[in-house]
């Protein structure tokens, strides 16, 4: 049996609710159905309890007080808010601390009822959790945030949702972090996953969804601007988990100012996810200007050249060693497999060597011991994975290709990996892996990016008309492609043209 604390200042309304439903074709017992809150409360931390019904003004201690108390305690607990009126702030406040709903008085029993029976949902979706994962568990939020952060979404449909979800997109940052612990099993990561949220009331908001049963998923956001640390704020979670025999790695994403780029940091985390196999407790992205160009065009020069590279050397001369180090192997692993984690079937030891990674006391310190060491290492995985990577590329390559010449004709607009995984004969998912892959491009990414710059060829060297462009190129409206080209170019397509055509005379 579940088990349930009712708690109203009005004795009417608390008998009423014990009689609104029957709480027992739910499976709930009422441990408790109280007009004090604090008794509410005292019953909640001694007691296991699953959910909490409470009025929102009561005095002493009123239900948004109680309910933060609560779930700052106790994280799993669900809460439900009544009020005698319809006030959006409170309703906001209510569903910040972590409160499953707001429902207003007098209150309607089939309301109760969903409300109750979707809880129910939730309960049992999260008692399965550490046995079985797949996409019917993800909640709506779940499968938001996951929308959000591989930028599946546009920003009209994610900002309705936000709203929907009380998710405040004005927040003075986000910062996107994949936790993963291959080591420590399913256990261990729910373990954790109760421990963060215990961290976050009062200091950040979090949005999660489960990758899988090993790796969580989140973007925080601090509430106000003091909190903004989050990288000193993650540390501490982690430090003070693994104090509790909680051992978890994080990948730890730059934090971004505007919501509509939390996808970039999500990239940076999920790319460094795979220093998971080295003895490194985290890791957070170092984005140095020039790094990725070099490490490109180093890995493209090492392959080129069967084993050995200057441009490598140089690398490792011109940027901090372990950036250049992890930079490299990032690139290679992206080429290998979609997910870090999926190298396990298909070449163990290689990933068990990075176990081996030398780690640097300051990761800025550069000596030149450190430079050498990890230039070494980094020679030695690549050479590791050279015959893996062959073979990939001698079955992958020409299903790739025929996707990129189809994006860059640019004569289909409504071109998508649905359509393009039906002409090939594969499934869409499966050709997303086999691009990701080889490029290292997520499919949609690859598609914006290749729009945006044919957009800028075509306003540089042609008059067409940016409505005609729009159309050309598939953009879904002109609002949306104004808002992804000036993010891309940081100039609209009115100036980027403009300042062409100066530059001209």
């Amino acid at each position: 049996m579940y088990k349930a604390v009712i708690v109203d200042d009005e004795p009417l309304i608390v008998d009423g609710l014990v009689n609104a439903i029957e709480w027992t074709g739910f499976h709930i017992e009422l441990g408790l159905a109280t007009t004090d809150p604090q008794a509410a409360l005292d019953y909640c931390l001694e007691n296991p309890v699953n959910i909490v019904i409470a009025d929102v003004s009561m005095p002493v201690m009123n239900g948004l007080q109680l309910i933060q108390k609560i779930k700052k305690a106790k994280p799993s607990v669900f809460c439900i808010i009544l009020s005698a009126y319809q006030n959006f702030e409170y309703a906001r406040t209510a569903l910040r601390y972590g409160a499953e709903n707001y429902l207003l008085k007098p209150l309607d029993p089939d309301e109760l009822s969903d409300t109750i029976s979707q809880i129910i949902n939730h309960i049992k979706e999260r008692e399965q959790l550490n046995i079985t994962y797949g996409r019917s568990m993800m909640t709506f939020r779940n499968a938001f945030t996951e929308q959000w952060l591989k930028n599946l979404v546009s920003n009209a449909e994610l900002s309705t949702k936000a709203e929907l979800l009380g998710i405040n997109l004005d927040a003075p940052g986000f910062t996107a972090t994949v936790f993963s612990c291959s080591r420590g099993g399913e256990i261990m990561m729910s373990r954790f996953f109760d421990f963060l949220l215990q961290y976050l009331p009062g200091h950040y908001t979090g949005n999660f969804f489960f990758e899988t049963p090993l790796r969580l998923v989140g973007v925080l956001s601090p509430i106000s601007p003091d909190e903004a640390d989050t990288e000193t704020f993650l540390a501490l979670v982690l430090k003070s988990a693994a104090s509790n025999g909680i051992r978890v790695f994080a990948s730890i994403g730059n934090t971004v100012r505007d919501y509509s780029q939390v996808y970039q940091s999500y990239h940076q985390a999920d790319r460094m996810a795979f220093l998971e196999y080295s003895r490194m407790p985290f890791v957070f992205f170092r984005d140095l200007p020039g790094l990725e160009e070099a490490a490109t065009g180093a890995l493209e020069a090492y392959d080129r050249q069967c084993g050995h590279s200057a441009a490598l050397e140089r690398l490792f001369l011109q940027y901090v060693p372990e950036l250049g180090c992890y930079s490299v192997l990032s690139k290679r692993i992206a080429a290998l497999c979609k997910k870090e984690y999926e190298l396990w079937d298909k070449n163990p030891e290689l990933i068990e060597s990075l176990s081996l990674l030398p780690l640097s006391e300051n990761l800025f310190a550069g000596e030149a011991a450190d430079r050498t060491a990890y230039y070494e290492f980094t020679l030695k995985f690549l050479k590791k994975s050279d015959p893996l990577l062959a073979r990939l590329q001698q079955s992958m390559y020409p299903m790739v290709d025929a996707v990129i010449k189809t994006i860059h004709e640019f004569s289909d607009k409504d071109i998508s990996l649905k359509t393009l995984a039906f002409k090939l004969n594969v499934t869409p998912s499966y050709l997303g892996t086999v691009f990701h892959q080889q490029t290292g491009y997520y499919f949609n990414d690859y598609l914006t990016d290749a729009r945006l710059k044919y957009a800028a060829h075509l306003l540089e060297h042609t008059d067409m008309k940016i409505k005609d462009i729009v159309d050309k190129i598939g953009f879904s409206s002109q609002t949306y492609f104004n808002r992804s080209f000036k993010r891309y170019f940081d100039t609209s397509p009115i100036s980027y043209r403009r300042d062409k055509k100066i530059r001209k005379l």
